[in-house]
């Protein structure tokens, strides 16, 4: 009983040294923080990989923002929903959404935030396999980049050139671009180190090097697993699974694509469910392993039936 007592006298104390200082807490009108607020839920959603949810939220916070007139938080809401468009898949609608984020950060002279804007666009590119568009947006955000004074921004600049990189098969300079990312990777976020982590891990599977790319999977995986992030634990797990099928090691795919499957489910990611479990049932085969329990529930998520979710409120 002693503690929770001890902990109120000291947070009443802050309170009053607070008040004895003589400047109260700045008080700020509802019109101006109810976007952040629905900004910060949406977030908190799609750092589950919750996307349909937090799209929700940054839809909610581009309207607050609209109508208080505050642009930098309708560029902040453009960029978020974007790059949820990216992930699902809408990249003609993520492109929009990226330009005019950009177009409002320049008239704003936010070079830091049009840097963002621009990789988050090039990153699209790469997805839709337009890799010529793709290379002149990341030349645009590195020549935006010294006016933004901020160092860390080159490093997701740069990731997106190796991944470029390796999807044109110049493995040896995409290589050396990831190196230097990594001896870098002190200025990044959590998330951001997973995803790189990912992206040298998927080169290595590119160049031949499985037991190396699964030594990257496992350390974006052990961050994403940290992060509570879902959405990558089941992407890091697919693809250990398919660097352990490279290997001839089909029972540790299956284990992978075992545990990469139930996330792919209980965050209802139906398109990866279907991939995943034919990557699983194969694997499953050459080694002589038994999915039935695996498939049940697979089949009982996928009709709904289930008790918890990392996307439900």
């Amino acid at each position: 009983m002693k503690k929770p007592t001890v902990v109120l006298i000291i947070v009443f104390s802050l309170l009053l040294f607070a008040c004895a200082m003589g400047k109260p807490a700045k008080h700020i009108p509802r019109h101006l923080s109810a976007g952040g607020k629905q900004i910060k839920k949406g977030l908190e959603w799609y750092k589950k990989g919750c996307y349909k949810k937090s799209l929700e939220y940054f839809f909610r916070a581009y309207e607050l923002y609209s109508a208080s007139d505050m642009l930098d938080g309708v560029a902040m809401s453009l960029n978020n929903l974007g790059t949820i468009y990216r992930i699902t898949g809408n990249y003609e609608k993520a492109v929009l959404f990226f330009d005019e984020a950009y177009t409002i950060y320049s008239d704003l002279y936010d070079n830091r935030e049009a840097v963002k804007a621009l990789s988050n666009k090039a990153a699209t590119f790469i997805c839709m396999g337009n890799l010529d568009k793709a290379e002149q947006v990341i030349e645009e955000a590195l020549r935006v980049l010294p006016a933004a004074r901020n160092k860390s921004l080159l490093i997701p600049v740069l990731q997106n050139k190796g991944v470029l990189l390796t999807k044109r098969g110049s493995y040896e300079a995409a290589e050396e671009v990831f190196a230097t990312c990594l001896n870098h990777a002190d200025r990044l976020d959590p998330m951001g180190m997973a995803s790189l982590h990912f992206a040298f891990g998927n080169l290595m599977l590119k160049t031949g090097r499985p037991a190396d790319a699964i030594a990257s999977f496992e350390k974006a995986l052990s961050i994403d697993r940290e992060l509570g992030f879902h959405k990558g634990m089941a992407d890091d797990l697919f693809s250990m699974g398919q660097a352990y099928i490279r290997l001839g090691k089909d029972e540790e795919a299956a284990k992978s694509l075992k545990r990469s499957v139930k996330i792919f489910a209980l965050i209802d990611q139906a398109k990866e469910v279907r991939e995943t479990m034919k990557h699983l049932k194969e694997a499953a085969q050459k080694a002589g392993i038994d999915i039935s329990v695996t498939e049940a529930f697979i089949e009982r998520w996928g009709q709904g039936r289930l008790y918890e979710s990392p996307c439900r409120d």
